[in-house]
């Protein structure tokens, strides 16, 4: 009979990850398919990419070669909190194939055993969603946030998007300056949206949002403002010192609401450029009207800004995530909103660390795209780490996954034979993850 081989599963907010593997570290297949925290895609959308990608990672091998199985959820209390969720799952392995018992975990758990083989430590993990954890024997025993993007997640990719929506949003309606980072999301959420294929017209007239309630206050205009007035023979007065009857006049077109100012009309005023250029008086001498709401407002940025969160309202809301590798790239060239959001990010994420309380000579294991990527984030998490707990060393859980499988191998060979063969199964040259 051929030797068993293991999977393992990592299964996240974004994606769901499996991996085939021999019991000695060798990997035979692998499967990514969409995110399968229930909490974030409903039960039957995450059950549904968990099988894909374990179908994708298992190909043409027979099921029953599979001789254990693991799987670290994201959301896993979710899941079975539901009382039909143990017969589901148990006919999702069948439909597989798999005949072996399959050990459903925290991510948590599989995130710490790929960054150490060790029992205990400390775990910090910030992809889509964020959490701290004490663990003891390879099970989490003090958590920190994980609370999932509306009420926590504090310093993860959600939490880092979210950020970088706003710093556009404050650009464009002209609180703040528009730098790399706000230009950057505006182009990803609107110029590469097909509802937003092409820039306003900069010289078009700005119009408000109309959902956004009135922009100004009214502005009335003096007849002095206006000149002279005379009356027609309809009654109706008109600027301008000239009389004008319906059989005489003129077979040209109506007058035009904004070339012929009546009393509550507000007279056109000059675009203030965005974000700060000097404001100009108008032609009756006053200054025009987003002088008196600030430097750098305009309609225009206004309307900007509301399609902004509409485009960000429209979308998945774990979809916000795709921002933070913007926030990075804006961080290298200086653009100091993207430098803030980096800074906070970091320091809520120590702290939440700090929170469960590593222990000097204990590893400090980093999990998560924010962190295993080497982002701006990793490097100051890093560096804070160094200085409040120098005794520890850090490792990398470049791959949730390979950690689960490890864990799978682990129950096929026993503990000290798995121990020697960490390293095969997390490969110390790991290729750090991409930025998703």
């Amino acid at each position: 009979m051929a030797d068993p081989c293991v999977v393992g599963l990592d299964v996240g907010g974004s994606h769901s990850r499996a991996v085939l593997a021999t019991v000695d570290g060798r990997t035979l297949g692998t499967g990514r398919a969409g995110g399968g925290n229930p909490t974030v895609s409903g039960a039957g959308a995450a059950i549904a990419n968990i099988v894909a990608a374990l179908k994708a990672a298992l190909g043409g091998m027979p099921g029953e070669r599979v001789g254990a199985c693991v799987m670290g959820l994201a959301g896993v209390s979710t899941l079975m909190a539901d009382p039909r969720a143990p017969r589901v799952l148990e006919q999702a392995w069948a439909d597989v194939g798999l005949t072996c018992p399959v050990q459903v975990l925290s991510d948590v758990t599989v995130s710490f055993a790929a960054g150490t083989p060790a029992p205990d430590g400390t775990l910090l993990v910030s992809g889509t969603g964020a959490v701290a954890a004490r663990m003891h024997d390879r099970l989490p025993a003090r958590f920190r946030d994980g609370y999932g993007w509306l009420l926590g997640d504090e310093g993860s990719g959600f939490w880092i998007g979210r950020q970088a929506a706003r710093a556009a949003i404050a650009a464009a309606d002209g609180r703040e300056p528009m730098a790399e980072l706000a230009t950057s999301v505006l182009a990803q959420l609107l110029d590469h949206h097909p509802e937003h294929g092409q820039e306003a017209d900069p010289d078009a007239d700005p119009v408000a949002d109309p959902d956004s309630g009135p922009e100004t206050a009214p502005s009335r205009v003096s007849e002095s403002d206006a000149g002279p007035r005379t009356t027609t023979t309809s009654g109706r007065s008109t600027p301008g010192g000239t009389s004008r009857s319906a059989a005489g006049a003129a077979p040209d077109r109506a007058p035009n609401r904004s070339s012929v100012p009546t009393e509550t009309q507000i007279p056109q005023t000059p675009t203030v450029q965005h974000p700060s250029a000097p404001v100009r008086p108008a032609a009756t001498g006053r200054l025009p009207i987003p002088a008196s709401i600030g430097e750098g407002f305009t309609l225009r940025g206004r309307r900007r800004a509301a399609e902004l969160v509409r485009a960000v309202t429209a979308q998945p809301t774990v979809a916000l995530s795709k921002l933070a590798p913007l926030v990075m790239a804006a961080y290298e060239l200086g653009d100091p909103a993207a430098a803030r959001i980096v800074a906070a990010a970091a320091e809520v994420l120590v702290e939440s660390l700090a929170g469960v309380g590593p222990v000097a000579g204990e590893p400090v294991v980093l999990g998560g795209s924010v962190l295993v990527s080497r982002s701006p984030v990793f490097q100051a998490v890093t560096a804070a780490i160094g200085r409040r707990w120098p005794d520890s060393p850090v490792g990398l859980a470049a791959d949730g996954a390979a950690g689960a499988t490890w864990l799978a191998a682990r129950q096929v060979l026993g503990a000290a034979a798995a121990a020697a063969g960490h390293a095969a199964f997390t490969r110390a040259d790991h290729q750090f993850a991409e930025f998703s």
